[in-house]
């Protein structure tokens, strides 16, 4: 049988070169080590923001952020774009996006399956989150202080530190699965000959200390959805029991076809993106995250063979979360840059970092034993992580300057303020609220370079403890250097030095130490680096047309850029290139 050539990338947010290094030497990542051996290695420059959505948007259609980005959420025409996945359509090839950001258009031929959901709205194939039941609900749902900043953007969210706070009570042996589709779904814990069970209709399942249950069908209330249990305490003696529940998914919600979705189904199990407890040393439960993940990533390694191989599909990419949660949660205490750097602390979370990249690893494993010959494996990032050591809040350093306006619940109001930042734009753009250009201006176009140059002034003088803020400040028009431009671009683009992340705090502070340790990358200049951690993103290629043994040492020859794997992807299946920004990276294919 004549094979046909196919290209896998296994995307994983967050995934950084030194702590790969690291534990390669060290001997965690054997699968990974011998893509590094027997492959083709370097790290990718992100785009601002160095977060998911822009970048691999560009890595996936080819195309600087200027053409191929329009915001968070928002994909840009599919028709005449002329990226990567309108060539392969034309030639005839058909890719395949695994929970891949919804910021790309991917109509048929292609295949999308539960794209990475970013919107504050309920996620369309999703059931019900998932959550942890307790008998001890009083305890475990206390009211907290709240924090003292939020760090992340839009300036509402909590994404440095991925909280999830999803307790629920267990009453008279009795717990119920909330749903924002419906009316809350009563289960019953029963325990027999010491054995627990959960029972739900006429159905029940066996749940095991530190295990996941089988899956339990929840029939037409889900639409076919099914739901696990993992039982992390049960003490009869004082009558403490808690029980972690999956995320709950729609079947036949998740894939743009239903055939192939419920292929997968079939040979893989259900499909889910989330878990309830947080990858951190500080959760008694973590192993349930670990178990849960682990599920996920072979799922994911899984479907990238399953379509490349039985289906005909010539790209698989899809995007695995676990290391970047790692990072926000574990790296500030490991990385002595960190302020919160503690020797006598640090190995213990540096090991919830390697066990989370030995999930990976494993799926790796998995996905080069199985593929055939004619598949290239690509193991790829949209960026690092460096520690936080300072918060900077925009909008109200913009305020102390008269350039925003704030209402009288203390929020910003961009109708009325001279520049604005846009929650889709990942906060390094500002756009001069222009007369005659935006539906509210109140900049007369006399004075937008007066207001402009006000703006890149500040940002320049923006200081703490003698070190800069702000890495560079760029015009529009100078912005193409770093590609951007367009109608959807701002007037001013600007990103963040090391350590220096977006946020809000309680005291209504502009700038100032983080309260919490963490770890970010969106804000921070795309070249960002301390000894331990990196903003940059890796490649890692191996098998079919690739150049063995070989890393790129981006010192003496500088980093490939995140829009360059799309034009290698294309000579890899022997598609053209032309419309795509990026350049073909010769040094990592295998000589003719």
């Amino acid at each position: 049988m004549l094979m046909s050539r196919k290209v896998i990338v296994f995307g994983v947010d967050g995934l950084m070169m030194p702590l790969i290094k690291k534990f390669v030497a060290e001997g965690a990542l054997p699968h990974i080590k011998r893509m590094l051996d027997g492959g083709a290695a370097g790290e990718l420059l992100p785009n601002i923001s160095a977060w998911g959505d822009v970048n691999w948007v560009a890595f996936l259609s080819g195309q600087s952020p200027g053409t191929s980005w329009l915001g968070q959420s928002q994909p840009t025409a599919y028709k005449d774009s002329g990226n990567l996945l309108e060539k392969l359509e034309q030639q005839g090839l058909r890719a395949a996006l695994v929970h891949f950001p919804e910021s790309i258009s991917a109509p048929a031929p292609h295949f999308t399956l539960a794209p990475y959901w970013a919107s504050a709205a309920p996620c369309p194939f999703t059931f019900a989150t998932p959550a942890i039941f307790t008998t001890r609900y009083g305890e475990r749902n206390a009211p907290r202080d709240p924090p003292q900043q939020t760090l992340g953007w839009p300036p509402s969210s909590p994404l440095a530190y991925h909280e999830k706070g999803l307790w629920q009570p267990i009453e008279n042996h009795q717990l119920h699965i909330q749903s924002a589709r419906t009316d809350a779904i009563p289960l019953s814990l029963q325990h027999s000959a010491g054995q627990l069970y959960i029972h739900y209709q006429q159905r029940a399942v066996e749940l095991k200390r530190d295990e996941w249950s089988d899956w339990l069908p929840l029939g037409d209330v889900a639409e076919g959805g099914a739901v696990r249990f993992w039982l992390a305490a049960w003490q009869p003696e004082t009558s403490l029991i808690e029980v972690i529940q999956s995320e709950i998914t729609y079947p036949q919600r998740l894939g743009s076809d239903a055939l192939v979705t419920q292929a997968l189904i079939d040979n893989f199990g259900p499909f889910f993106s989330q878990w309830a407890i947080k990858a951190s040393p500080k959760e008694a439960y973590r192993a349930s995250t670990l178990q849960d993940a682990e599920h996920q990533s072979l799922w994911m390694a899984n479907s990238a063979l399953h379509l490349t191989h039985d289906h005909g599909y010539a790209l698989w990419i899809g995007v695995h979360h676990l290391v970047d949660e790692s990072h926000h949660l574990c790296l500030g205490q490991y990385d002595p840059q960190s302020p919160f750097f503690r020797a006598d602390e640090a190995d213990a979370y540096v090991a919830v970092m390697r066990e989370c990249y030995q999930v990976l690893d494993r799926s790796i494993g998995h996905i080069l034993d199985h593929m055939d010959e004619q598949t290239t494996l690509l193991l790829a990032s949209d960026h690092g992580d460096v520690p936080n050591e300072y918060m900077c809040d925009i909008n109200r350093y913009l305020a102390q300057l008269g350039l925003v306006t704030y209402d009288a619940a203390d929020k910003p109001l961009p109708q009325q303020s001279q520049v604005y930042l846009k929650d889709a734009r990942g906060g390094l753009e500002i756009f001069i609220n222009l007369k005659g250009r935006e539906s509210q201006g109140v900049v007369a176009p006399a004075e937008f370079e007066q207001v402009r140059n006000k703006v890149i002034d500040a940002l320049n003088r923006w200081q703490i403890d003698q070190r800069a803020a702000v890495a560079w400040v760029l015009r529009k028009e100078d912005a193409a250097s770093i590609g951007y431009w367009g109608d959807e671009a701002g007037d001013v683009l600007f990103t963040y030095n090391t350590g220096f992340v977006w946020g809000t705090s309680r005291e209504g502070s502009a700038i100032c130490p983080v309260s919490a340790p963490g770890a970010n990358h969106g804000p921070q200049k795309p070249s960002a680096e301390t000894e331990h951690s990196a903003n940059y993103g890796v490649l890692l290629a191996y098998g079919a047309g690739i150049r063995q043994n070989y890393y790129r040492d981006r010192q003496r020859f500088g980093p490939y850029r995140m829009i360059d794997p799309a034009a290698t992807i294309a000579t890899l299946l022997g598609v053209a290139t032309e419309r795509l920004d990026g350049t073909v990276m010769h040094d990592f294919l295998a000589p003719l």
